[in-house]
């Protein structure tokens, strides 16, 4: 039997050598045990909740992981696997409101994670290259790289846009026709079917979403891309993102998406036609929150600010991109809940660098390829005078004998430097 990975690769070329063709027999390998290994494996590996059956991934490994994938296995070879509801929370965002999320049982993303392990494939072969986010090999990394690249090609005018209630409004029989179009194996389809319809449990209460996919479920992102390809694909064949049209280029991360074109791009037209291709796939622009702007405003995207700015030292106008206001902002708040006062008689300062270092080493990862060095240089004083705070605290010392004493030193506590990691020149 092909390994896993040789039958995602003759997969994705079987659909990239023939654009239309639909894939029928595809259930017998989502019962491959070495498919449903590797389902489990991510799953665990997110670390998520339980679901409605309160069945934790840690009462799973008490019961033993292999005897639960043979079982899963069997019910799936013998079709008696059923999808169970959804368990409705509630997350804070930054803006005060709350975003929902529907979380699966345990056993339901685990058999998602085998349909997507399996279809994925299929569908990377028609996604467009200028789409990021919750794809195999692909970050918001590259995203921010292909933005940066654009403005310095001199791509200044900015179509920042916003989909409203994108996740809540995704209508169910024109993402099923999309995923039809590649996959013809109808237990599959119905295994996607219900996983959309499956009723959420709020408050001791079912209900039966008519539309939307729930946040929280392993195959949400991955079918929001099933979706938004056909705005991807529409979008090219348009030739917007061409020098013979309109030289508009988007680039989308899963529903947040930026286009940019030339200085003398017709912004408003380009936000017309956007906006057109939404209403075609029965979604809506969100006017509140998109705009237009030139490089030299600046905007935010995926937590990063992006701007030209004429440099004397230069002598012309460049493009930088940095950490937002916003995510310098929730850094600092991080920062303070980590070393706050009020927690310094649970640890001493070895165990106080070692958490920081943590939170620091997976922000910096994210923004280290870019700009970043003056935040860096204004966040590192930040956690300097944080740490002091709390040896301050902890120790009762005043002011003065926190500045002299040679202990106060931070870096002798093993605390990493944020200057260090950047990894472009600012």
């Amino acid at each position: 039997m092909e390994s896993l990975e040789s039958l995602r690769n003759s997969l994705y070329l079987a659909a990239k050598a023939d654009a239309r063709r639909r894939f029928y027999s595809l259930h017998d390998k989502i019962c491959r045990i070495d498919v449903l290994h590797e389902a489990w494996r991510r799953v665990r590996a997110n670390h998520g909740t339980n679901g409605v059956d309160n069945q934790t991934i840690s009462d799973i490994e008490e019961y033993g992981v292999d005897r639960f994938l043979s079982q899963l296995q069997e019910e799936l070879r013998h079709r008696t696997y059923r999808v169970q509801h959804v368990k409705r929370l509630f997350i804070p965002k930054r803006d005060g409101s709350q975003r929902p999320l529907g979380i699966p049982t345990v056993k339901d993303r685990v058999v998602q994670q085998a349909v997507r392990l399996v279809i994925e494939p299929i569908f990377e072969a028609d996604f467009q290259p200028f789409s990021y986010g919750y794809r195999p090999g692909r970050s918001a990394r590259q995203a921010s790289e292909a933005i940066y690249r654009w403005l310095c090609f001199g791509l200044t005018s900015i179509v920042d846009v916003d989909i409203k209630g994108f996740f809540d409004h995704i209508n169910h029989e024109r993402l099923l026709s999309f995923v039809r179009e590649r996959i013809a194996d109808s237990h599959i389809n119905k295994l996607i079917r219900e996983w959309l319809r499956a009723g959420v449990v709020y408050l001791n209460e079912v209900t039966y979403p008519e539309e939307g996919t729930p946040q929280g479920g392993v195959i949400s992102p991955f079918l929001a891309n099933v979706f938004l390809n056909k705005l991807d694909s529409w979008w090219s064949e348009l030739g917007m993102d061409r020098k013979g049209g309109r030289d508009a280029h988007m680039v989308r991360y899963a529903d947040d998406v930026v286009i940019l074109a030339p200085s003398c791009g017709d912004t408003e037209y380009i936000k017309q036609i956007f906006e057109a291709l939404l209403e075609e796939l029965g979604l809506t622009l969100n006017a509140e929150k998109s705009r237009t702007v030139t490089a030299r405003e600046g905007f935010d995207f995926l937590s990063f600010h992006f701007i030209r700015r004429f440099r004397k030292r230069k002598g012309k106008e460049v493009a930088l991109f940095f950490p937002s206001r916003d995510a310098v902002q929730r850094f600092k708040e991080r920062v303070r809940v980590i070393a706050s006062i009020k927690t310094c008689h649970l640890k001493d300062e070895r165990q106080l660098a070692r958490e920081l270092n943590l939170f620091m080493r997976g922000w910096s990862n994210y923004f280290n390829h870019s700009h970043a060095s003056e935040a860096y240089n204004h966040l590192q004083e930040f956690v300097r005078w944080k740490f002091k705070q709390f040896i301050r605290f902890r120790h009762k010392l005043s002011h003065l004998a926190v500045r002299y004493r040679s202990f106060n030193e931070p870096s002798r506590y093993g605390l990493m430097q944020l200057t260090g990691r950047i990894s472009h020149s600012g």
